[in-house]
């Protein structure tokens, strides 16, 4: 799904009323209806509606809206937080004259004690325009806001979340319903805009949506871009023909990885696996997952590595420098798609003499700042940043680790995860997405489709844990046993059978 920030937004805006010749109160129009329309099955049952109006264009979509209300039998009240100031907030409050009364916010102070938890309280403050923090008196009205009782949903995106990248704007509104216009944006979807948005929906206005010239390019890894890349398999397939993946992981002590990436990796559909093992851990190894293959790592060579269809390196393989020029020397010269983790950051020196088109680095944060000598940034904006300067540097997938996780293509793309929760940040999670990654990887994805993919099945794999159990418990190899879970949910037929005549 194509993702806009608050600049490209406004470009659509501009190109549809400009060029296309439909005018802003029109837009305005259809945006209120379908506000209204998506809204009303929770509309309905509220006791009393109360509509909070900006003075910019979101708050003329909530005029709009009020007008609407009114023509469909419901009954609410407008509070004008600001006076208007735009040219079509100011039109549509003076239309709005004529279907209801507008209060102040000192006005509304006379009434606030009487609202109840089946109340629904309209956000139309700010809109995705609004990109610097928020001052004044302000600040209190959406603190106060934000104590009220009732449902409160939000008209495009809560006010005080920056559209372009999630960011608190000092304060924001904590919305339970966001329904916003044409394109969902990038603020909805990262925290703690996505906490504040709610549950979210998107109706489409008649915005033209154009994309020429329009950087950076975002996009929401949900169900039906995962869904996309899912490796086609046949009846009469063998293991042969679903890829022989080699992993280089784990050390003594560390061995836990190796299993995890290992494990996580044959759950993906793989044929074949070999670990390329210490000689000394090959049987702990085989106890743990005994449909995989071993080689001793002291014996491994180029000529080795070009056997396989894919490698994973690095899940707690440890710092030796020798071992790691060793590998540094194989991955430059065997040209095979790899999967980069855990100590390859610290390992790796020379990142510019590997084949980078055919690698995916997936990093945590701490990570990341060794990888890239980047400070670590303060908030999304530098994190995206960061990404895209990286990747124009080193041309390949970068697979962004947090909350949500970022993913780079080579081409500056940046794909936003929508899987994923807080339960997942515990030790060896980061194994298993590498070995899922790998696993994807072996069956002959590319290696931006093995992270679009094996990203959101690991977080999907997550999700479905949290949804049974809860966060707390989760770790790193419940990951693995839900991952088959993550896999059908993914291939369910998800169209509703059609009505008969």
């Amino acid at each position: 799904m194509r993702l806009v920030d608050s600049k490209q937004m406004q470009e659509m805006d501009r190109h549809t009323i400009e060029v296309i010749g439909i005018t802003g109160l029109v837009l305005m129009e259809n945006a209120a209806r379908s506000w209204v329309a998506a809204a009303e099955p929770i509309l309905k049952q509220a006791r009393k509606i109360t509509i909070f109006c900006g003075a910019g264009n979101n708050g003329g979509d909530g005029y709009a809206i009020a007008r609407n209300l009114v023509s469909q039998g419901f009954s609410c009240r407008v509070v004008a937080v600001k006076p208007p100031k735009s040219l079509d907030c100011i039109e549509n409050a003076r239309i709005w004259e004529s279907y209801g009364e507008t209060i102040n916010w000192d006005q509304f102070h006379e009434f606030r004690h009487h609202l109840s938890q089946n109340d629904v309280i309209v956000d139309a403050i700010l809109g995705t325009g609004v990109e610097s923090d928020i001052r004044g008196s302000l600040v209190e009205k959406l603190q106060e806001i934000n104590l009220f009782p009732g449902i409160k949903m939000a008209v495009d995106i809560p006010s005080g979340i920056s559209a372009s990248t999630g960011n608190l704007l000092g304060v924001g509104l904590q919305a339970d319903h966001t329904i916003t216009f044409q394109l969902e944006k990038v603020g909805h979807h990262l925290y703690p805009g996505k906490t504040h948005t709610g549950k979210l929906c998107c109706q489409k206005i008649t915005i033209r949506e154009h994309f020429f010239n329009l950087k950076p390019e975002y996009h929401l890894i949900d169900a039906d871009c995962a869904r996309t890349y899912l490796p086609k398999r046949q009846p009469d397939d063998y293991k042969n023909c679903f890829g022989h993946l080699a992993v280089l992981c784990g050390n003594s002590g560390t061995m836990g990885a190796a299993v995890l990436a290992s494990h996580g990796a044959i759950k993906t559909g793989l044929g074949l696996l070999t670990a390329a093992l210490p000689k000394s851990e090959q049987n702990v190894f085989l106890s743990r997952v005994p449909e995989l293959m071993t080689y001793p790592r002291e014996d491994i060579s180029a000529d080795w590595l070009t056997h396989f269809d894919a490698v994973v390196v690095g899940c707690g393989l440890g710092r030796c420098l020798k071992q790691w020029n060793d590998i540094e020397n194989l991955l430059r010269d065997v040209n095979i798609p790899a999967v980069i983790d855990a100590d390859g950051f610290y390992g790796i020196s020379n990142w510019q003499s590997l084949h980078l088109e055919n690698l995916v680095l997936t990093p945590h944060p701490g990570e990341f700042v060794q990888l890239s000598g980047y400070k670590k940034p303060k908030c999304n904006l530098e994190r995206i940043a960061q990404g895209i300067s990286f990747v124009e540097k080193y041309p390949t997938t970068l697979v962004l680790k947090g909350a949500p996780t970022l993913v780079f293509s080579r081409e500056g793309e940046i794909f936003i995860n929508s899987t994923g929760n807080v339960g997942m940040a515990t030790a060896g999670s980061g194994d298993v997405l590498a070995g899922i990654v790998g696993g994807l990887l072996a069956q002959g994805l590319s290696p931006l489709q093995s992270a679009l993919l094996g990203t959101w099945l690991h977080g999907k794999s997550g999700d479905l844990y949290r949804t049974k159990h809860c966060e707390e418990s989760l770790t790193a190899s419940c990951l693995i046993e839900y991952l088959s879970q993550a896999f059908r949910e993914l291939k369910q037929e998800r169209e509703k059978p059609s009505e008969e005549n």
